[in-house]
């Protein structure tokens, strides 16, 4: 039987099509595949399951007959529209709930899940979650995994997608609308009783005294809605309140704000994000239902998981999805310190601390950059020589003209590749045989000497990985979309999903 799948009319980057192709190739089986313009003709044999062309993520619909299917997938991004701009949708269900630098399309994780062949009986592990965008698109398809991160804010926001796609949306609606109108009913005081704590005294330098006061009142409020729910407020009101700081919202660094405040008041925005995220999730609980599995994020180091002996098994995982932090990554911490000071998540003390123990940080004082050189000189990490001798290539390249942050760049990219390699090494047995791990993960470059060296981070990730026992499957270089503003000319042009197995 022939059957014909229609592309949105949204524009496609290169590797989506080819994932999409080798989506059609793992779901469906196809005897016979025809690539069109606008449209894939397939011919189905015996081994084919029609029930999966439902799964699919790249199509707007499928023709199979006089037989009309629109992928679950196609529902759930109507919610957003594609608008005049066709741009696809990736904040359906609780995508949206919060802004995350360097989340993943979700996209990409959901045709993931059907390439490597997931489902229903499948485990899987996102070692380096984020705000849980693997877990989400596990959730939506009733899989059962487990995110590991060290950054609590990213642990708190991917706890609070789970409670929203499992909470009725009447619920979260009724509570959301409850929350304002006590807020409207209040005056925001302050209790000159109580004694400031350094938690305060740090948000009074970043806050104009009227919005922290504003902000604790919400706190407050939401605290005592006795709701089980109160995470997703949380959240949602984390989202803005960096744009009404006195930090300038557009810039990953602390610098002080220079753009004017938003006309718009902080509860009125509030409430209007939150009326967003209640369509949003109406929308998505009418595609989905409530009966999906409840993911967990929990905090963990990938580095070393022995550290948290039992709650993970041994030979567990069928399978793992990720995209880990890049080379000297972006400052997660720093950019999100806002929010995880108000939520009370990490004392202001501690900001920079977890900051310099992240994968990737770029945050490097004296006494460490010694012992990292140290590090790289004797190879004290055994990364695979071809690693180490690219480091000390860039090590020997340094020139006087080159700054503080360069000079430490050859010392950061060592410990990353000796931090990923510790990754590998401990992720290992907790897979099963044969059980695949696919990361997305961008390339970089730097100037070191006057000379241009491009990082093929994928590439050396590959070497690392075979040098502690995985196997490398596949690479697809992917092509990010263009980035504009502030960071534009650092933003990375090209990442790779790097497939490996056990």
């Amino acid at each position: 039987m022939e059957c014909i799948l229609y592309w949105h009319d949204y524009k496609y980057l290169a590797y989506e099509k080819e994932l999409a192709l080798k989506e059609i190739e793992s779901l469906i089986q196809p005897e016979d595949m025809y690539v069109e313009q606008n449209t894939i003709k397939i011919v189905l044999n015996s081994n084919s399951k029609k029930e999966n062309l439902s799964k699919l993520t790249y199509f707007s619909r499928v023709e199979l007959g006089d037989e009309l299917i629109i992928p679950i997938q196609a529902k759930l991004e109507k919610i957003e529209g594609n608008g005049a701009n066709k741009r696809q949708a990736t904040r359906y269900s609780a995508h949206g709930i919060h802004e995350y630098k360097g989340k993943f399309n979700p996209q990409v994780v959901k045709s993931l899940l059907n390439i490597l062949k997931m489902n229903e009986n499948s485990n899987l592990v996102d070692p380096f979650s984020g705000s849980g965008t693997t877990l989400l698109e596990c959730s939506l398809q009733n899989i059962n995994a487990v995110g590991l991160d060290i950054n609590p804010l990213a642990i708190f926001i991917a706890n609070a997608k789970q409670t929203a796609i499992s909470t009725d949306v009447e619920r979260i609606e009724e509570i959301g609308e409850t929350i304002i109108q006590t807020f409207r009913n209040q005056n925001s005081i302050r209790d000159p009783q109580v004694e400031s704590t350094a938690r305060e005294e740090y948000l009074l330098k970043w806050f104009p005294e009227e919005t922290f006061l504003d902000i604790e009142k919400l706190r407050r409020i939401i605290s005592n809605s006795g709701a089980q729910v109160e995470n997703v407020f949380f959240v949602l009101l984390s989202n803005i309140i960096r744009d009404y700081s006195l930090q300038e919202p557009g810039d990953l660094r602390i610098r002080r704000r220079k753009s004017p405040f938003p006309e718009e008041s902080l509860i009125d925005t509030y409430e209007k994000s939150i009326k967003k995220f209640v369509n949003n999730m109406r929308y998505s609980q009418s595609v989905t239902g409530l009966n999906l599995r409840r993911n967990t994020a929990l905090q963990f180091d990938s580095r070393d998981l022995s550290a948290q002996e039992g709650l993970l098994e041994t030979e567990y995982f069928d399978g793992g999805i990720t995209s880990p932090p890049y080379a000297t990554a972006l400052p997660y911490i720093d950019t999100q310190r806002l929010s995880l000071v108000w939520l009370g998540l990490i004392p202001p003390n501690e900001i920079m601390s977890l900051e310099s123990h992240l994968i990737g940080s770029r945050e490097f004082k004296n006494a460490i950059k010694k012992e990292w050189e140290e590090k790289l000189v004797n190879n004290t990490s055994d990364l695979p020589i071809s690693i180490h001798e690219y480091c000390s290539e860039l090590l020997n390249s340094l020139g006087e003209a080159d700054g503080f942050r360069r000079q430490a760049v050859p010392f950061l990219l060592y410990r990353y590749f000796a931090d990923m390699q510790l990754m590998f090494q401990n992720l290992l047995p907790y897979f099963k045989e044969n059980a695949p791990y696919a990361l997305i993960v961008g390339h970089n470059h730097t100037t070191l000497g006057g000379k241009r060296f491009d990082i093929d981070t994928p590439k050396l990730l590959v070497e690392i990985a075979n040098h502690v026992g995985w196997n490398h499957k596949d690479s697809i270089e992917f092509q990010t979309y263009r980035r504009y503003g502030m960071h534009q000319k650092n933003a990375v042009q090209f990442e790779t999903l790097i497939i490996l197995n056990k």
